[in-house]
């Protein structure tokens, strides 16, 4: 390993992989990329569509994060996956492929960051990856004529795809669902205007029906070239700050590598892209944070800004499981790990790449407004109400007004999502919570259920992510304050009673039991708004989607990177993941983090005059 390279990025994750492999382009340009995790590219488990859930919680492949206890949800202890591990969470994630809003991207821009908006960033999201139709039955199916070709994307790396499905009747019983109570797909999910149900695509390879993430999308058409360097286990420590007058810069990496401490140099640019815990966690690390919180720790401050580690937004779900009608199939026996039902499922994969073990985790699901506010004949008095009754903010700064006149803005409007609605053909384990694969494997001890879960999309409360001492071994201390501030609340028992109504509603009542049993500890009365509240406490769980602690702002805004993804106060430190995002996404980041990926690479090539 050369020690001398143009650009060290941190992180072999999701975002440092794009990042390395579009600058290694240039074969002039060389890159070295530090990765805490191994290389677990080939593990069955990883390939695997459907063995996700046993990689949650692994010390081989996840951090394994918790967060504090959480006041909003009666001091539960939440688990925070993140990959660890070449791809990162690209390779471990559940493979739901979920596009982005314009609004929401058009927002970056209106907070202060000119350049990110969505005429800016779609063509990224397209460069990124290609996505396959089934075949014409399955297409029929599952009712994709959502679809346009106009918009679709066809020659990018990661590759996205369909179930091969034609038999199931619960996808389409659920589009069909939405679709008769006014809320048919509205249209392409990369045009950005998406609202209604649809099947999501999934991060999939249809020629093979494994998983494509960014290790085997951008590192292994890469990793024969002389100017890429990749070294996994290797723990960064802190960023080397020369300090020779003017702004400090960024020289060098100190990492840990099989118990030796080394440095890796760089004569260009240092690239975080640890993502939402390590980004922010480094930067302390190195010094460039709160000047109380390092003073606290004896860490010798380089640039004060207590914007760092900050703005932490994600995305909360609650669920109930309804049990099927007499002769509905599920995957209930795969989740209740019953051996005739794994093997069964894995010699249909090994034979044909089908089957349950070819699919990912969600695929069947919808962008829905809060009816509440724009169904109902007095919905904007209610929004009304409920927006005054709710105007405490839960974390006071130079950010809130501008974030809260976004949501408040989005909730009027009834093409626009607030909730994120999700399937699986299974119990759900949502009371005590669960972990990885706790979530579905200790659900039920019999019977057949369908899963209904909805995510709240845009919440207000946002929370925390900063160092516990200054040992790199230790994790930090995760604060996402759930439901701390009043609205969120109000949004997502509103946005969960609306499960009874699509649970109640044809051609989907039709395949769940009348009077049929609920996963442990649902509601008695699903529909009834304070018991509604009462069980989101209690049941909620992290989609595992955590951004925005290093965001791009203006810096009195709460900013910790400019628009050029450059750290304020600093030269040649630049920030690439899902920490620079100002607010979170609209469903998952996974298609954000790869688009933001894509033009950080053109902005860091444009800097540096890379011409490829």
């Amino acid at each position: 390993m050369d020690t001398n390279n143009d650009f060290i990025i941190v992180g072999g994750g999701q975002a440092g992989l794009v990042v390395a492999a579009r600058l290694t382009e240039d074969p002039n340009t060389s890159v070295l990329v530090l990765e805490a995790g191994d290389d677990h590219t080939t593990d069955p488990r990883i390939r695997t569509p459907a063995l996700w859930p046993s990689l949650l919680g692994k010390e081989d492949f996840d951090w394994d994060y918790r967060s504090v206890p959480q006041k909003g949800l009666d001091n539960k202890v939440i688990p925070l996956s993140q990959g660890r591990l070449l791809g990162g969470s690209s390779a471990i994630n559940g493979q739901a492929f979920v596009a982005n809003s314009k609004s929401s991207i058009d927002a970056w821009a209106e907070f202060g960051n000119p350049g990110w908006d969505w005429k800016t960033l779609a063509p990224y999201y397209k460069k990124f990856h290609t996505l396959s139709r089934p075949s014409a039955a399955a297409c029929d199916h599952l009712r994709l004529g959502y679809i346009d070709d106009a918009i679709r994307a066809t020659d990018g790396p990661v590759q996205a795809s369909f179930p091969e499905e034609i038999n199931d009747p619960l996808p389409t019983a659920w589009v069909d669902t939405l679709a008769t109570l006014g809320y048919p797909a509205s249209g392409d999910p990369f045009s950005g205007k998406l609202t209604g149900g649809y099947i999501n695509a999934m991060s999939i390879d249809p020629a093979s029906s494994t998983r494509s993430d960014s290790a085997t999308a951008y590192l292994e058409p890469a990793k024969s070239r002389p100017n890429l360097h990749v070294v996994t286990g290797a723990m960064a420590q802190k960023i080397i700050f020369n300090n020779d007058g003017g702004n400090p810069k960024a020289v060098g990496v100190q990492f840990q590598k099989e118990g030796h401490i080394k440095v890796a140099k760089a004569t260009k640019e240092v690239i975080l892209a640890a993502g939402a815990f390590g980004t922010p966690k480094l930067l302390e690390l190195s010094g460039v944070g709160s000047r109380d919180l390092l003073g606290k720790f004896g860490i010798p401050l380089v640039v004060n800004n207590p914007n760092v580690g900050e703005n932490l937004q994600d995305h909360l779900n609650v669920g109930v499981s309804f049990e099927v009608a007499d002769g509905v199939k599920t995957m209930d026996g795969l989740s209740r790990q019953q051996p005739e039902a794994i093997a069964a499922a894995m010699e249909e994969y090994m034979a044909k790449k089908t089957g349950p073990f070819a699919v990912g985790g969600n695929f069947a699901g919808g962008m829905l407004p809060v009816m509440d506010f724009v169904k109902e004949s007095n919905g904007q008095q209610t929004l009304k109400d409920v927006l005054e009754a709710a105007t405490q903010e839960a974390t006071q700064d130079a950010f809130s007004p501008f974030h809260t006149s976004f949501v408040h803005s989005l909730l009027a409007q009834p093409d626009e999502a607030a909730g994120n609605f999700f399937t699986y053909a299974a119990c759900g384990n949502f009371i005590p919570e669960g972990a990885g694969a706790d979530i579905v494997h200790k659900a039920s001890n019999d019977g057949n259920f369908f899963t209904i879960c909805v995510a709240l999309l845009f919440p207000l409360s946002r929370g925390s992510s900063h160092i516990t001492s200054p040992d790199p071994a230790d994790k930090p201390a995760i604060d996402p304050r759930y439901l701390e501030h009043p609205l969120d609340i109000e949004v997502l028992a509103r946005l969960f009673r609306y499960i009874d109504t699509i649970a109640h509603s044809e051609p989907l009542s039709h395949y769940l039991k009348p009077e049929g049993r609920r996963s442990r500890g649902a509601p008695g009365d699903l529909s009834d708004l304070a018991q509604a509240k009462e069980y989101v406490k209690k049941a909620a769980l992290t989609c595992w989607h955590p951004t925005s602690t290093c965001a791009m702002l203006p810096l009195e805004r709460g900013g910790v990177v400019n628009p050029e993804l450059c750290v304020y106060g600093v030269d040649n430190l630049r920030v690439v993941d899902s920490s620079i995002m100002p607010i979170t996404t609209r469903g998952n980041p996974l298609t954000t983090v790869y688009a933001v990926a894509e033009r950080a690479a053109d902005l860091i090539k444009r800097t540096h005059t890379i011409d490829v």
